[in-house]
């Protein structure tokens, strides 16, 4: 061989070397091992067969988690979306296995590698990060606000819509409340502006930034800890602080103090739950209340303004909705049914909830004059 040639090749060889000695070294340290990535999926919500989002079906004749729900509700459903048991993808063909939990294989496949786009229920279908699309698929909710305008159309604001129930956005939903009014997932009225994608701050920008994807928890966010957050917010040192959050000095539930975005939230949504219950009494002339389970909203039969064991059954579903009642109960539970919606789009939900209100207070007595509806 040619002595010049020779050292080339072993140039080249030794270069070879020395950067796959690199990329292992920076991927060991970078990576977690497979022991502590199965313990952080064990305790996840997604490895819990126990889980009702798991087990709903069990009882079912047959138990199977039907099509319109094993895309989320299944790790075989999910596969079965995205073509990776040979049918066609985007769509699911079959009713899944019960107790399938979202496992290592459900994710990490050759078919969710390569989304990137996820499609939501106002019928938007948005590109994302391919990490962030995986998990879009399934936390965007079953429903949006557009579905409210269907159910209403052609009747008239405070007319009762015959054989009604409540539409309702499901549960889970953090990527529909993050996108904002990219996505339309609450009921947005005609002519005013909504807040869209959430954008945060440099890394904590996408789902895993903040999220671990195995156990789900904030990153960093372990015992007494939680750098991720602390790094800007000097009052978080745990879980519990998120909620103590502030992004902006201003009073928006009317309540006299400046709170965390978590309280501004839960204040305005009180307001609108009393002008909700008043609407449904003094206009409808049915009493209504809201309970967490579904579907969620019962007739108030005592008229108490509270709801008792016996009331919270399913045949005392509440079906005399008017389209003005109708969105109200929809926006009032687009943000009751997302618990972190003060951190993934407070000024989103703020927004919903104070339009809101605002319709309400155009026929019944709902105070509005010290809320403020963020920019």
């Amino acid at each position: 061989m040619d002595k010049r040639l020779f050292i080339i090749l072993l140039v080249l060889l030794i270069a070879g070397m020395a950067g796959w000695f690199y990329y292992v070294s920076t991927q060991s340290d970078q990576s977690q091992s497979i022991e502590k990535i199965s313990v952080d999926w064990w305790g996840s919500a997604h490895a819990d067969i126990t889980a009702e989002a798991f087990t709903h079906w069990n009882e079912d004749d047959p138990a199977v988690v039907p099509t319109s729900c094993a895309k989320c509700h299944s790790g075989d459903g999910f596969l079965d979306f995205l073509g990776m048991d040979g049918s066609a993808p985007m769509q699911v063909d079959a009713p899944a296995r019960i107790e399938s939990v979202v496992n290592c294989n459900t994710c990490h496949n050759e078919a969710a590698h390569a989304l990137t786009t996820a499609d939501f229920p106002a019928g938007i279908t948005l590109d994302l990060a391919k990490g962030d699309s995986i998990c879009a698929t399934c936390h965007s909710g079953t429903r949006a606000g557009n579905a409210v305008a269907s159910a209403a159309e052609g009747i008239s604001d405070d007319e009762i819509i015959p054989d009604s129930a409540a539409v309702t956005p499901h549960y889970a939903f953090s990527a529909a409340v993050w996108l904002g009014d990219e996505v339309q997932g609450g009921f947005q009225y005609q002519e005013k502006e909504y807040a869209g994608r959430f954008e945060h701050a440099e890394g904590a920008q996408t789902c895993t930034d903040c999220h671990d994807p195995h156990s789900l928890h904030m990153r960093e966010d372990y015992g007494e800890q939680a750098d991720l957050c602390a790094a800007c917010h000097s009052n978080v040192v745990g879980y519990s602080d998120y909620r103590e959050v502030f992004v902006s000095e201003i009073d928006y539930d009317g309540d006299g103090t400046v709170e965390g975005m978590y309280h501004e939230i839960e204040g305005m949504r009180a307001i609108l739950y009393t002008g909700l219950q008043r609407y449904a009494k003094g206009v409808v002339e049915q009493p209504i209340g809201w309970a967490d389970q579904f579907p969620y909203f019962f007739n108030d039969n005592d008229g108490d303004g509270t709801l008792s064991e016996k009331e919270t059954v399913f045949p005392n579903a509440y079906s005399s909705l008017t389209p003005r009642l109708m969105r109200a109960a929809f926006n009032f539970q687009f943000s009751a049914k997302a618990p972190a919606g003060y951190v993934h789009n407070g000024k989103y939900i703020l927004q919903l909830l104070y339009d809101t209100a605002q319709d309400l207070s155009s026929v019944v007595s709902v105070d509005t004059s010290t809320l403020v509806r963020p920019e």
